[in-house]
């Protein structure tokens, strides 16, 4: 017999079965985020440890081929955990998934190795020390060949090249812009890809721009046109009253839209640059491998094709950096070979290996800053 008493028992029983159910759910979903979160957290890390791997085997190929003894080639950095021996060459795997080395003979002092780094020509040379930037540019162009997508509502691509400009607009007055004009400068900025139509309005912050257009094809230049927010579209908001053209997806309008995506990368890089220098940007806003590896985690959180975007941004972004002509980067080393080159003898390797260590040394104190902010950014965040 049923008495109430045992059904109010069985319904806190059962109530707490519920409970424990729905509290073991929200267990499961949390570890399944996590779980996520770490996988990002990995994917950035390897994809970048695999970028590092690319520009070292940029310059392992090319002195290989050259007939230039590598006597090391490690993949990874920190503690060895395996290593095999093969054509004069000691392969290593290491402990942390990213960095790598190509260790050449005499790359860094004299050697009497006839297959020596210093015994090779100096083109020769000069092809070895810039190949790992070079292979970062082709993987980052390959990689923008194999995601670039159609951004235009009817399935093209979205050009620089004007299809309408509204009557009420400012940028049709006085002789300014018309349809077909397609938009070469802004303000001395190069106008590449779409997008480079907004970074070039805001660089200046200038309602009133000088603009370099090709106009049945040829270059007209419009000094004075004003671009002011004063049309306004079916949803109420502001536009300058421009609609550029969408042309359609094709073999040929794919590889022009990824070179021109590609270029585009490796002119952000440069720009950065020349604000750091000019000191628009300070160090502080600089990112080392732990800010970069977060930047990829997130975004891999929305999609892979933004992923891989950013990836091939970052190997431009490698090759660039390291062309800079800074004092242990493949750009300084290209420097001195330039030098060489104009005085018809080397610099004395002992010098050479002063100035490279000096540097190394600051570029290693930037890289402990860098990382310590990014750790501070991110612990910052989390509380």
């Amino acid at each position: 017999m049923r008495t109430r008493y045992h059904s109010v028992q069985e319904g806190h029983h059962a109530g707490r079965r519920s409970g424990g159910g729905q509290s073991r759910a929200r267990d499961r979903a949390r570890l399944t985020e996590r779980s996520y979160v770490l996988l990002q957290i990995i994917l950035a890390i390897l994809a970048f440890g695999v970028l590092v791997i690319v520009h070292e085997f940029g310059h392992f190929i090319t002195a290989k081929r050259g007939g230039v003894q590598v006597n090391e080639f490690w993949i990874g950095m920190g503690p060895t955990l395996l290593k095999r021996e093969y054509h004069g060459t000691l392969y290593c795997l290491k402990l942390l998934p990213f960095g790598g080395a190509c260790v050449m003979e005499g790359e860094d002092g004299e050697s009497e190795n006839e297959h020596a780094f210093g015994k090779a020509k100096l083109p020769r040379r000069m092809l070895i020390v810039c190949a790992g930037a070079l292979m970062n540019f082709l993987v980052g162009f390959l990689i923008v060949l194999a995601v670039m997508r159609p951004n235009g509502p009817n399935g093209g691509y979205i050009v620089s090249t004007i299809s309408e400009v509204n009557p009420a607009s400012t940028a049709a007055a006085d002789g300014g812009l018309e349809a077909g004009d397609e938009i070469l400068k802004i303000d001395g900025y190069h106008i590449l890809v779409r997008t480079d139509f907004d970074t070039a309005l805001a660089r200046t912050g200038s309602t009133t721009h000088e603009i370099t257009v090709r106009r049945n094809g040829e270059k007209v230049t419009l000094p004075s046109v004003k671009l002011e927010a004063t049309v306004t579209d079916a949803n109420g908001n502001k536009r300058i009253g421009i609609t550029f053209a969408e042309l359609p997806d094709s073999l040929g309008m794919h590889l022009s839209m990824s070179v021109r995506t590609a270029v585009n990368y490796a002119r952000l890089v440069w720009s950065s640059v020349g604000m750091l220098v000019s000191g628009q940007v300070g160090v502080d806003q600089l990112s080392g491998p732990v800010g970069v590896a977060e930047v990829m985690a997130d975004t891999a959180k929305y999609s892979m094709i933004s992923f891989f975007q950013l990836v091939a941004f970052i190997s431009i972004n490698l090759g660039v950096m390291n062309l800079l002509p800074l004092p242990a980067l493949d750009g300084g080393r290209l420097v001195f070979l330039i030098i060489e080159g104009i005085r018809r003898k080397p610099v004395p390797p002992k010098y050479e290996g002063y100035v490279h260590a000096a540097g190394l040394m600051l570029l290693f104190m930037l890289m402990v800053y860098v990382t310590g902010q990014d750790v501070l950014r991110i612990f910052m965040r989390s509380n």
